[in-house]
């Protein structure tokens, strides 16, 4: 099944509408017409243009009918408004409740969740409302919201963001159609994930941005519907998602977005946060922090847009990549050190390399990366003492790892620090301990907009141009000069190495500096990334 690319015009919800006129759907920032059965039905087990069951899942969450319904509203045109009634006979008539835990596209219980939050709930009221649904409709609607409700008080995921969403599904659908135990089972389950998946410090234990995004929307509406409802417990809410926010507004890059963090998109997290972060959450001018339990850090300048995220903590519960010890750089509206995305679920090669080490600013010693340590941390924080500030000029944090074979023998330790001068400049000391001949590899891996030159001479010092900022790149060795340096972009075989993916299902080529060392001893690399206007630079 190919992709269409007819390209539609007007605003987003009228284009999505007149697709879905056609059976053409984007998902996932992919195109494609979903094909029929030959009874005419919608075949809605369909794995998509990539055989991905991502699809499959996303296609039954019905995100398009808040379009049609409003491309009804705004033009008048009845044709939108029958789609969906059209299209909700045809989901009814073909997916059942299967009476147990799936993961089939129409009964995952995620999926489950965002069809009601996402569309089902929202439209019900004018459902009930509109006189051209009939009344058999109508009935097969109402039954379907209980069986859905059902679905997700029995068949529930156990844990993750998944369990968030769901309870929160079920928490939403119990104030229109309240079984005895639903919406007190829902808050019990949403108050019990709370303790268990968000650190003290306010960061979801998935480690990922756009997660934890996901679970601060949930809980934010919680809140909101609690005070609505004038709940008694609604008061209990306020700080845990203040701290929420806060965790996403020093995360949050100086042009407005999020780090590529474990399986993340980027995410226009600056307009988010102006929409919705309660009070007083801060929007801008956010200092530097270290958040112990996550094991990561944020730098901020406090003159200039100079932005450093650094993370040494645990992997994460879920969603987790091979990314411990990964340093990215960011100046003003341009990124320079990157995460290099998530881009697919699907196994395979592709998702073995952007969630690996390779795809990350690491060292590697004979090609193996560090141990990646625990999912998370508990009852304690990763390393409490791994950061500390000499007065607002100079901020420093730390991590280390272990090398490990494969049978989990000790051949090495890396230690990275990272010192970042306030409003000047970082320096990353790479100490790698070992006493074998051994090749110690460094990766960084640039934004596919910056400009490198195509031999850069590292100790000499090289400037990299992104926007109408510049970044100067210099490394100082200790103990070994003997080297090779290269740049890698967009290679696809052995492996691949160089790309970059800023949403799901897209990447493109990105530049990868390679430095490549032998050694017999320990190794000591001290990289110094300064920020320099192109105006002032002359390198």
């Amino acid at each position: 099944m190919k992709a269409r690319t007819q390209k539609r015009t007007g605003p987003r919800y009228l284009r999505v509408a007149e697709d879905a006129l056609e059976d053409t759907f984007t998902l996932q920032n992919l195109r494609a017409r979903q094909p029929r059965l030959a009874n005419g039905c919608l075949d809605w087990n369909w794995r998509g243009p990539n055989d991905d069951p991502e699809w499959t899942w996303f296609f039954n969450r019905h995100a398009w009918f808040p379009d049609l319904w409003k491309s009804w509203l705004k033009t008048g045109n009845p044709h939108f408004r029958d789609q969906v009634f059209r299209t909700l006979e045809d989901w009814l008539r073909q997916t059942k409740p299967p009476g147990r835990f799936t993961f089939s596209g129409p009964w995952r219980p995620l999926e489950v969740a965002r069809r009601l939050t996402g569309s089902w709930l929202p439209l019900w009221e004018a459902w009930q409302d509109d006189h051209t649904l009939g009344e058999s409709l109508r009935k097969a609607i109402a039954q379907s919201l209980q069986a859905h409700g059902e679905h997700l008080r029995k068949r529930h995921a156990l844990g993750g963001n998944h369990l968030i969403t769901e309870m929160m599904a079920l928490f939403e659908l119990s104030l229109i159609s309240d079984p005895s135990d639903w919406q007190d089972y829902s808050l019990k389950q949403l108050e019990k994930t709370y303790r268990q998946q968000v650190y003290p410090d306010g960061v979801h234990k998935e480690l990922s941005s756009h997660y934890q995004k996901v679970i601060t929307l949930n809980y934010s509406r919680l809140a909101e519907l609690l005070a609505d409802k004038k709940h008694p417990r609604a008061a209990d809410w306020h700080e845990r998602i203040q701290k929420l926010w806060t965790y996403l507004s020093v995360i949050t890059t100086p042009d407005g977005f999020n780090p590529l963090n474990n399986d993340s998109d980027l995410e226009p997290l600056g307009k988010l946060i102006q929409q919705k972060a309660p009070p007083p959450v801060p929007l801008k001018q956010v200092s530097s922090t270290h958040f112990p339990w996550a094991g990561q850090t944020v730098f901020h300048g406090q003159q200039k847009p100079h932005y450093g995220f650094f993370d040494a903590g645990p992997r994460g519960t879920d969603h987790d990549h091979a990314d411990r010890l990964h340093f990215s750089i960011s100046v003003g509206t341009s990124a320079f050190l990157v995460d290099n995305g998530r881009f697919t679920y699907k196994p395979g090669p592709w998702r073995a390399y952007f969630a690996g080490p390779r795809a990350h600013n690491c060292v590697f010693l004979g090609g193996r990366a560090i141990d990646q340590g625990p999912r998370q941390v508990h009852p304690t924080p990763f390393e409490k003492r791994a950061f500390e500030s000499a007065g607002k000029s100079q901020l420093t944090a730390w991590g280390t790892g272990p090398f490990c074979s494969p049978s989990a023998k000790r051949l090495g330790q890396w230690r990275r620090t990272i010192q970042y001068t306030v409003d000047e400049r970082w320096e990353v000391e790479d100490e790698v301990i070992q006493f074998n001949c051994e090749t110690v590899e460094t990766l960084w891996h640039f934004h596919p907009n910056c400009e490198i030159p195509k031999n850069p001479k590292p100790t000499q010092g090289f400037c990299v141009r992104h926007g109408q900022e510049t970044l100067f790149v210099k490394v100082e060795l200790k103990g070994n000069d003997d080297f090779d340096c290269v740049v890698v972009t967009g290679q696809t075989a052995p492996e691949p190495q160089g790309w970059y993916s800023e949403h799901f299902n897209q990447r493109q080529p990105a530049p990868c500096l390679k430095f490549i060392q032998k050694v017999s001893g320990p190794v000591t690399n001290v990289w110094t990334f300064t920020p320099r206007t192109s105006q002032a630079d002359t390198g």
